[in-house]
């Protein structure tokens, strides 16, 4: 079997290079041939993903946070490529391995995909993008792509806690309405978010009763604005439990949603920034994404 492994330099705790090789050696010691290639830019990483697609290795092992698995999803869908897929978890926070219930040892997660079976689980669609646990708006979504790699790499989630900490001052609505063919809900909305996930950056839980990755369906979450200090803490306590009364933070299950808006506004897709527009459609790709689990 031939496993190429890529590795996220700037993801975790400043040790990419120390779990890449115990990463390696799982698969060699399995008897597998394994070549790594460790990564600091998002074009060295294209670069090797480009090489993994002509090369069409047995596996493709993804060793960073949820962005470089995502990375890895959108490289692979402008090539129109797909490769076996496995994940090890080096990130600082990794909600969607979390959700998956990976690991946190990169040892355990290398050995874990080396004895392990492909499962099919959804992808989400964000115009022309895919996604692969979250897409979101509004307050607390420019903490994730605005943390410094090197601050996160240091301080972890907290790094993404003192970055939400700065947006307080600047937060305002957008005012929206959601069409999912099922509902019509109009407002002033403080956050958005269309989920595949337990949890988004500490920030957002969600049901784990409720919430199945390859059930066809995505999370529909929208907060209200506040009407006063009162109601943002109410509505953050919410978001934190995963447990939602009133009508100040909406939930649903959607298919799809259109999300149309008197103006362009940024979102996040799995962390990263990306520009918006006055509207949006978000849609489930039924377990289009295949990972060795």
């Amino acid at each position: 079997m031939e496993v190429w492994i890529m590795v996220n330099n700037r993801a975790g705790r400043q040790h990419a290079r120390e779990n890449g090789e115990q990463v390696r050696r799982v698969f060699a010691l399995g008897g597998a041939r394994a070549r790594v290639a460790y990564t600091d830019t998002v074009e060295e990483g294209a670069a090797f993903l480009q090489q993994a697609v002509e090369a069409q290795p047995d596996l493709l092992v993804c060793c960073g946070g949820d962005g470089t698995l995502s990375q890895a999803l959108n490289v692979l869908q402008q090539l129109d490529a797909k490769l076996p897929l496995g994940y090890v978890p080096m990130g600082t926070t990794n909600d969607f391995a979390a959700s998956l219930g990976l690991p946190k040892e990169p040892a355990k997660a290398a050995e874990q995909i080396l004895h392990g079976q492909p499962r099919l689980l959804d992808l989400g669609r964000f115009g022309e993008r895919e996604f692969l646990y979250v897409a979101s708006f509004g307050a607390f979504t420019q903490s994730s792509y605005k943390a410094a790699p090197q601050v996160k790499a240091v301080l972890g989630h907290l790094a993404y806690v003192l970055e939400s900490a700065k947006e307080l001052p600047f937060l305002r609505a957008c005012s929206l309405q959601v069409d999912t063919g099922d509902a019509l809900y109009e407002g002033e909305y403080l956050f958005g978010a269309v989920s595949n996930t337990l949890s988004v950056g500490g920030i957002l839980k969600l049901d784990p009763q409720a919430v199945h990755l390859d059930d066809g369906l995505l999370e529909l979450t929208l907060v209200r604005m506040p009407k006063n200090p009162v109601e943002l803490g109410q509505a953050a306590a919410m978001l934190g439990r995963g447990k939602y009364d009133g009508d100040l933070v909406l939930q649903r299950t959607v298919r799809r949603a259109v999300l149309t808006c008197g103006e362009e506004f940024p979102w996040s897709l799995d962390g990263e920034y990306v520009p918006g527009a006055a509207q949006i459609e978000i849609e489930t790709l039924p377990q289009a994404l295949e990972l060795v689990l």
